[in-house]
C-alpha cells in the first residue's frame, strides 16, 4: 500500500518538476539570444554595421555573422587564433583544432535534444541564427508552394506578386544572394556573391519591430552541416512559418510536399524552429527578446522579417 501511494505522488509530482526544468531552459535559451543581441550591437559600435556572413571561394574571406562576434561574446582567444589571410572554402583550423568543431555554450538551447551534439562532420551546431527577413527562397522541392502548402498572403493589398507565398514584398533576390541592399528583406545577407549586413540607419521600420535572430534546429537542415563557422549555415528566414516540420522527429513530415528534409527545399529547412511548446524565443535589432507563436499571423511574421516594408505591425 505504501509504494503504490509513494508511487502516485510521483506521478503526480513528475510532470510538475519537468514543467520546472523545461521553464529553466527556456530561460537560459532567451538570455542566450539576448547576449547575442548585446554582442551584435557592441559590434555595431565598433564597426558601424552588423557582422556579416562572406564566402570565401567567390570574394573573400569564410566569414560568419557569429565569427565577427566571437570577441563580443568572451571568445577573444579563440578569434584571434585565426588567420584569415588564408581563406579556406570549409573552417579554419586554430591550435590545431577546426574552428568548427569549437562548441560555444552560449550558442546551445538546453531545450534541443541535439544542442551540442556533433552534426554529420563533426562540427559543432548552433541553436540560433541570423535572420534574412521575409525573403525569396525558391525552393527546388517538387511541388511545394508556401501559398498552397503553408498559407497565403492576404489578397487586395499588392503582396506576393507571383502568389508562390514568398518574397511578399517584391525584393526578388533569391535567397538574399546578392549585395543590392534594398531588395534584401531582413539585417544580414547571406553573403554569397557580395557581403551586406544593415547599418541601423537602414531599419527604417524600426528597431523594435525588426527580427535580429532566432532559434534554429541544425540537425533539421541538410545546410547545416558546418554549424556555426559556416556561411552556408546561417541564413535563415521568416518566409516559411514557425516550426514547420522539416526534422526527422516532426509530426507532419513529408505530409506535404514543402514539409520535408531535404537539402533543395531552401524554404522549409532554412526557416526558423526550436523544441518548445507552440513557438520560439526571437531577439529584436533593439536587443529585446521575444516568445513568437507558431501560429502568428503570416503577414505580421514577414513585417518582422523585413526591415523597410513600411508596414503596420499587429499585435505579437
Amino acid at each position: 500500500m505504501v509504494i503504490a501511494i509513494i508511487a502516485i505522488l510521483v506521478s503526480l509530482l513528475l510532470p510538475a518538476v519537468q514543467q520546472a526544468r523545461e521553464a529553466a531552459r527556456r530561460s537560459q535559451c532567451r538570455n542566450n539570444l539576448k547576449q547575442l543581441g548585446l554582442a551584435a550591437h557592441n559590434y555595431v559600435d565598433a564597426y558601424g554595421q552588423f557582422p556579416m556572413n562572406s564566402y570565401c571561394c567567390n570574394h573573400g574571406n569564410n566569414l560568419t555573422v557569429f565569427t565577427g562576434m566571437l570577441p563580443y561574446l568572451d571568445q577573444t582567444a579563440l578569434y584571434n587564433g585565426i588567420d584569415f589571410r588564408t581563406p579556406n572554402l570549409t573552417t579554419y583550423v586554430v591550435a590545431g583544432k577546426r574552428l568548427a568543431d569549437y562548441k560555444i555554450p552560449g550558442f546551445q538551447c538546453p531545450s534541443d535534444p541535439n544542442s551540442g551534439t556533433p552534426l554529420a562532420n563533426g562540427s559543432a551546431p548552433s541553436s540560433y541564427a541570423p535572420s534574412i527577413g521575409a525573403q525569396l527562397m525558391q525552393s527546388t522541392a517538387a511541388g511545394c508552394n508556401l501559398a498552397q502548402h503553408a498559407g497565403a498572403y492576404p489578397g487586395g493589398m499588392n503582396l506576393d506578386p507571383d502568389g508562390d507565398g514568398e518574397d511578399p514584398f517584391n525584393r526578388g533576390n533569391v535567397r538574399s544572394d546578392y549585395g543590392r541592399p534594398h531588395e534584401i528583406s531582413g539585417i544580414f545577407g547571406r553573403g554569397y556573391y557580395t557581403d551586406w549586413s544593415a547599418k541601423t540607419r537602414d531599419i527604417t521600420d524600426g528597431t523594435s519591430n525588426t527580427i535580429l535572430m532566432g532559434e534554429v534546429r541544425m540537425s533539421c537542415n541538410p545546410w547545416g552541416t558546418w554549424g556555426w563557422s559556416w556561411p552556408d549555415s546561417l541564413w535563415y528566414a521568416t518566409t516559411v512559418p514557425i516550426n514547420f516540420p522539416t526534422c526527422a522527429d516532426s509530426p507532419g513530415l513529408n505530409s506535404n510536399p514543402c514539409a520535408v528534409l531535404s537539402s533543395g527545399n531552401y524554404s522549409g529547412i532554412f526557416g526558423f524552429k526550436s523544441k518548445h511548446t507552440g513557438g520560439c524565443h526571437f531577439v529584436f535589432a533593439d536587443g529585446s527578446t521575444h516568445f513568437l507563436s507558431e501560429n502568428i499571423d503570416k503577414l505580421t511574421y514577414a513585417r518582422l522579417g523585413d526591415r523597410h516594408d513600411g508596414g503596420v505591425i499587429g499585435n505579437f
